[in-house]
């Protein structure tokens, strides 16, 4: 999704974008704790090998799946923080140039008062130095 995309959706969108993130995270922690559940069957497997050299066959195996799955897990979580910090800063961006217009808008009235007071000030001035 391009920065113009983001910058197009809604605060809501943005918030969905975050849940569907958070679903991931939750799922890959579903991933995890099964890994581990295997792991733990493997580990139970390798108590009851006859002898050293399948045990460290095993071994290998439920140390390369782990690894593989932990190294999963991270890219995953950390593709996710990326694009989060994307967003906030994207959402960040957004709120100060919408504070700056309002600032702008704002200085614009205040300038547009000012000029009004200044005529009327001026006007009030002639309209007695006419009378006086």
């Amino acid at each position: 999704m391009t920065d113009q995309e983001f910058k197009r959706l809604s605060r809501a969108q943005l918030i969905d974008i975050i849940y569907q993130f958070q679903l991931q995270i939750d799922k890959l922690n579903e991933e995890k704790q099964e890994l581990e559940r295997e792991l733990a069957d493997k580990r139970l497997r390798l108590r009851n090998a006859g002898n050293i050299a399948d045990a460290a066959l095993e071994i290998n195996d439920c140390f390369r799946s782990a690894q593989n799955a932990a190294e999963q897990y991270l890219n995953e979580i950390k593709a996710i923080r990326e694009e989060t910090e994307a967003q906030r800063q994207r959402i960040l961006a957004e709120a100060q140039a919408e504070a700056e217009a309002i600032l702008g808008g704002a200085k614009k009235k205040h300038g547009d008062y000012d000029s009004a007071i200044e005529a009327i000030l001026k006007e009030y001035g002639q309209s007695h130095s006419d009378n006086g």
